[in-house]
């Protein structure tokens, strides 16, 4: 505590540093009036943080990890570096094929993506992936309903309402399940699924998209991302809000990969097996021309061996020429047989009886007879006779007859012939061709047995790479399949309550640090003493009053901390001021409420109580308070009418209740306050209570407010400043500052009033806090 005036003049950018530094004291200060505030914006923070985690939909992830196996090669050329360079490049070339449009193609056809089922919840939807309520049988004529959502809202079992808005019109229509609708936007049957009932509400609505639609929700939520860069493992991850959903697009992945893979590995053996497969029905083709070519020549040739038809065919012409030989030797017998009949003797057959037919043989034995008879009749008969001529006849007939028979027997023979002949030709040039075929023919069975080594051939090799197709692994293994996410990514509890934290800190920092700043209120005797030189005489810790307004309290409880301190205040200020008979104090503040009719009235007391004459004199003749503070009414005489001479001292001196002290009040309200200040009469005033008192104590009006105080400093011997903790601006010990470098009030000091008992050094706690009103409720 300064209890001698600031005589060496410290400059006042000292000061300036000292507002420039952290005040450690005043942030605590601040800390604990913000702390319900603090809690309200904790409250605030925590409460947004839930209403984000409980009304974000749930995102799930699931995810399969899969390592690539690689051919080491890189050592071939001993190059350092490069096998963890080709395991590089190789993941990144997967990966990219995953993630290129190519994949996503294939995925789309591979899971229906399209159309997609919706439940309407109060706050959320919910896709229902595996088990709609419904389904749709959908063909859209109008390119614009793409991504659009389309609502069924469930009437009954029977019937369903359709809706949705398209291009600033709205449909409506009622429709019956399983019948077929059509207008000019789409043409669809709905399906009612057994599975629906009541209590899965009645409002749903489908979506058709779009192919570029479902690229780019591939895109946005599949992650294929390096696990492990050494070990060749990388991780295949999709997010969706269906948690099924994200799992059967990542098995869907992981087996399309697989198969991919398997594929490529395989499409070159399945290459060399088509090609096989083209070659083996070209040479099928030909076996079986060259079958049909054996089949044919074994009809036509009756037999399966040509050189067998050669001798066959040179022993026929051999039996066709022997039977030729005999049948022109029966010929030439029945020419011989013909000369015999026609010589008219008895005729003898040329050959054995056994190559003639039989009846030609009886009428040759019958002729002969007719001839033996004839001679025997020319032994006894002549000639012209009846008997011999008749024997004649006969003969003559018969002769005939059996000349007709023999014709018929060469032309039969000669027939044979000519036939025998014809087929000896047809042998002859059957034999002529033979050569050439059999040359053909083993040609052909050459040809025929390269084109089964062939084929045989081909097969082994076809066999041979299905072998390898079928005994063929990719080279990625699934480490982990596709799992079954259990807990959402998304929101994260632990994530949102850490940013509601994290706000909160930020939001408390930032309002802590404004309300630091903006707080520009006067706390401790400290604050007073890092921006000023002015002299501290003390600090007042706060009262409790039965009202608001200024009271005498130190009589009633002499032995306060407020007593102490004011005591503390007297004997400071009798250090500070040399003896004398009188000496006059002006008690002022920037603002009203900052305590001052209180320290005057209360210090009054305490010197009156110490056995001096003392008289306060109320000079804020705006708004009186002194009188208040010693219970008494507003008198019609005071200061304001005894500077105009309209009453005497003694008529507006009033005594208190408290010995030695008296009070001068303000009076009515005058129309000029501070002329009445510059007159005469109130330095004969001074004069006058001079002579009266030890202790003349002005309680003037606020000088931040009016010019009044600063006249009456000017009178006083020791003027005082008042501050009171906690309602008072740290700008006001600036009024402080410019009147120290006026030098007109070399003495002035300061009172810092209303201090809380733990802050004010004392080691007092009195109680609450001290008055609050404004200085001009008008």
């Amino acid at each position: 505590m300064k209890l001698n005036p600031a005589e060496s003049e410290a400059p006042l950018s000292s000061n300036v540093e000292a507002q420039q530094a952290l005040d450690f004291t005043k942030l605590l200060i601040v800390l604990r009036k913000s702390i319900p505030w603090l809690l309200l914006l904790l409250l605030g923070c925590l409460t947004a943080g839930y209403l984000v985690y409980r009304y974000t939909k749930p995102l799930y992830e699931s995810y399969s990890e899969i390592k690539l196996d690689q051919e080491n090669q890189s050592n071939i050329l001993n190059l350092p570096g490069t096998e963890s360079q080709n395991a590089y490049n190789l993941m990144s070339s997967e990966i990219e094929l995953i993630t290129s449009r190519l994949f996503f193609n294939k995925i789309i056809e591979s899971v229906q993506l399209s159309p997609q089922y919706f439940t309407y919840g109060q706050f959320l939807v919910d896709e229902k992936f595996r088990n709609p309520p419904f389904t749709v049988d959908c063909q859209l004529k109008n390119a614009n309903i793409y991504n659009k959502n389309i609502d069924v809202t469930i009437l009954d079992k029977e019937r369903y309402l359709l809706a949705y808005s398209l291009d600033e019109k709205t449909v409506e229509e009622e429709h019956r399940f399983d019948i077929p609708v059509e207008n000019e936007d789409l043409k669809l049957t709905v399906h009612l699924q057994p599975i629906w009932n009541p209590s899965m509400g009645h409002e749903f609505y489908f979506r058709i998209n779009s192919h570029d639609a479902l690229i780019n929700y591939l895109e946005k939520n599949l992650r294929v991302e390096p696990v492990n860069l050494d070990a060749n493992i990388f991780r295949i991850s999709f997010r969706d809000h269906n948690q099924g959903k994200a799992q059967a697009l990542v098995s869907a992945i992981d087996t399309l990969y697989y198969k991919y893979s398997l594929e490529e590995k395989n499409r070159a053996n399945r290459n060399k097996i088509e090609y096989l497969e083209s070659q083996l029905i070209e040479t099928e083709k030909k076996l079986d021309e060259y079958e049909k070519y054996f089949e044919d020549v074994t009809i036509t040739n009756k037999t399966v061996s040509l050189d067998e038809d050669i001798r066959r065919t040179v022993t026929q012409i051999n039996r066709l020429d022997s039977q030729r030989f005999k049948l022109q030797e029966r010929l030439d017998d029945l020419n011989d047989l013909s000369q015999q009949l026609k010589s008219g003797r008895k005729i003898s057959l040329p050959g054995p009886a056994t190559e003639f037919p039989a009846h030609l043989v009886s009428l040759v034995d019958e002729m002969n007879l007719l001839i033996n008879e004839r001679e025997r009749l020319g032994l006894s008969y002549r000639q012209n006779t009846y008997t011999y001529r008749a024997r004649q006849k006969e003969i003559d007939l018969l002769q005939t007859d059996l000349l007709m028979q023999i014709e018929e027997l060469r032309k039969e023979v000669k027939e044979d012939i000519r036939f025998l002949e014809r087929q000896k030709q047809l042998l002859y040039r059957q034999l002529n061709l033979l050569p050439s075929k059999t040359t053909e023919y083993n040609k052909a069975k050459r040809f025929y047995s390269l084109y089964e080594e062939i084929y045989l051939s081909l097969m082994q090799s076809k066999n041979e790479f299905e072998i390898a197709i079928a005994g063929s692994t990719t080279k990625i293994k699934i480490l982990t399949p596709a799992t079954q996410p259990q807990k959402p990514i998304k929101p994260d509890a632990l994530l949102i309550g850490g940013i509601s934290l994290s706000a909160f800190f930020v939001l408390a920092f930032a309002f802590v640090g404004i309300r630091y700043l903006a707080h520009d209120k006067i706390n401790l005797i400290g604050d007073i003493e890092r921006h000023t030189q002015a002299t501290i005489l003390g600090v007042v810790p706060k009262a409790k009053l039965p009202d608001k307004g200024a009271r005498i309290i130190v009589h009633k409880q002499p032995k306060s901390a407020l007593s102490e301190s004011l005591r503390s205040i007297r004997t400071n200020i009798d250090f500070m001021l040399p003896e004398s008979k009188s000496k006059v104090y002006s008690i002022t503040s920037t603002i009203g409420s900052e305590g001052k009719t209180f320290i005057s009235t209360n210090l009054a007391a305490l010197m009156a109580m110490a056995g001096k004459k003392v008289v306060v004199v109320d000079l804020d003749l705006r708004k009186a308070k002194v009188h208040l503070a010693f219970d008494s009414k507003p008198a019609d005489c005071g200061m304001s009418t005894l500077l105009i001479n309209k009453h005497q001292l003694e008529e507006c001196l009033i005594s208190s209740e408290i010995d030695n002290l008296d009070f001068i009040p303000a009076g009515p309200v005058p129309p000029n306050p501070s002329e009445l200040l510059l007159r005469e009469e109130f330095d004969q005033l001074l004069d006058i209570l001079r002579q009266r008192y030890d202790h003349i104590i002005l309680d003037t009006p606020p000088i931040g407010i009016v010019t009044d105080g600063l006249l009456a400093m000017s009178k006083a011997d020791l003027p005082i400043y008042v501050f009171r903790a906690g309602y008072s601006k740290m700008d006001f010990v600036q009024n402080v500052n410019r009147l120290l470098t006026t030098g007109r009030y070399p003495n002035l000091s300061v009172i810092l009033n209303a201090v809380a008992g733990k802050k004010s050094g004392y080691g007092y706690s009195y109680g609450d806090v001290y008055v609050d009103s404004s200085y001009y409720q008008e």
